[in-house]
């Protein structure tokens, strides 16, 4: 009989439920992953092997069938491995909990059964949010922010051992993550105020700004159009805070850079930019 686990796969910024199916069948001592993973998740198998064999936790001479499904969606990243180590205990019968299919697991294993943070996690915990789960065990990452939900539980975990531990009743977590100091609401270089003239200009973008309504400017180069589009923003309302998670999310799926500001972002490209330069020829979250 198989074992099943609740996780959080990510397409995009859109969440979905994974649910990790372990099997123990006859045949040579390895672990197959199968449901369209990706390099990455392949190479959990490797960390997850490692990691039980650190907790006294050898696997049986017996092949390790893991399913993720559903199977037509393809899986990214290491963010599977805590809930594959979970099903491959439960199904060897190393520990004894139960586990309700609204509770979910994400991070990623060391070597020595240590829980890492993977990219996409807040993402992943709106997604859970959404999805109606009641808890989430995740590794904890300064980069989050203060996170309370009426109806999630949001668990932040150490190491495999400290789940199971928590799951058997024998540790309270009761972790809460600091709370991010947000940036400055106006961040732009030119200010709104600052600019002298250009009447009927500024009435257009305040009632577009007002309005939530697309802005075209035309006329002849240094009558400050540019000016004028750089120092929009200083005049948006904050972002919401749903709004700014989700900016946040966008930020957190590009490890290169981070916000916490509730300025609305601004892009400023080039006129001669193409598509493919602004986007890139294939997206990053296709």
């Amino acid at each position: 009989m198989s074992s099943n686990v609740t996780s959080i796969g990510l397409r995009g910024l859109e969440g979905y439920r994974v649910r990790v199916e372990v099997q123990a069948v006859d045949g040579m001592e390895t672990i197959v992953i199968v449901g369209l993973p990706d390099a990455s998740v392949k190479e959990s198998k490797e960390r997850v092997a490692a990691a039980l064999h650190s907790m006294n936790h050898s696997l049986t001479d017996q092949k390790i069938i893991i399913n993720l499904s559903p199977a037509e969606q393809k899986k990214n990243g290491p963010l599977f491995d805590l809930p594959m180590a979970l099903g491959v205990l439960l199904n060897m019968k190393k520990i004894q909990v139960k586990l309700s299919e609204d509770f979910a697991f994400i991070g990623a294993l060391s070597l020595d059964g240590g829980i890492h943070p993977v990219e996409g996690m807040l993402p992943a915990i709106l997604a859970a949010k959404k999805l109606g789960l009641k808890r989430l065990y995740l590794p904890f990452d300064e980069a989050l922010p203060q996170l309370e939900f009426k109806d999630l539980d949001i668990i932040y975990v150490s190491s495999v051992s400290e789940v199971i531990q928590h799951l058997s009743g024998q540790t309270i977590l009761s972790f809460i993550p600091p709370k991010i100091q947000e940036e400055s609401i106006v961040a732009s270089r030119v200010h709104f105020s600052e600019i002298v003239g250009h009447s009927y200009a500024k009435r257009a973008l305040e009632i577009a700004a007002a309005g939530e309504h697309h802005v075209f400017m035309s006329g002849p180069p240094g009558c400050g159009k540019s000016m004028l589009a750089e120092a929009f923003p200083s005049i948006l309302p904050p972002l919401t805070e749903e709004a700014r998670l989700e900016v946040m999310s966008l930020y957190q799926l590009n490890t290169s850079s981070s916000t916490s500001s509730r300025e609305p972002p601004f892009r400023n490209p080039h006129h001669s930019a193409s598509g493919v330069s602004i986007i890139e020829s294939r997206g990053r979250f296709s």
